[in-house]
């Protein structure tokens, strides 16, 4: 009996334990990626639907970002941030996933 208690007990810790990975790379999965709100090309910034604040990026990245894509934001030391398209607005409406 102690040992079926024991062997319930690990897998319960165990499940748990996959359970808070998963959550973690999830969670970080979807805060790296980013819904465009606004975009000003003048001040190379854009304004995401998560965070309603602007954010200053290197100006070329915004080449071809609308409202309505979802971006990834790439930080680099001592330079700007650039944005990377992740998937247009288009494409995120026409998903099966949705």
């Amino acid at each position: 009996m102690k040992l079926t208690t024991a062997l319930a007990a690990g897998v319960a810790v165990a499940t748990m334990t996959v359970s808070a990975a998963v959550a973690g790379i999830t969670d970080r999965l979807q805060s790296d990626r980013m819904t465009v709100l606004s975009v000003d090309r003048a001040s190379a910034r854009f304004q995401c639907v998560e965070h309603r604040t602007w954010t200053p990026v290197a100006k070329d990245s915004l080449a071809g970002i609308a409202q309505g894509d979802i971006v990834r934001v790439e930080k680099t030391a001592g330079q700007r941030a650039r944005l990377v398209l992740v998937r247009t607005a288009a494409e995120e409406l026409s998903s099966p996933e949705r």
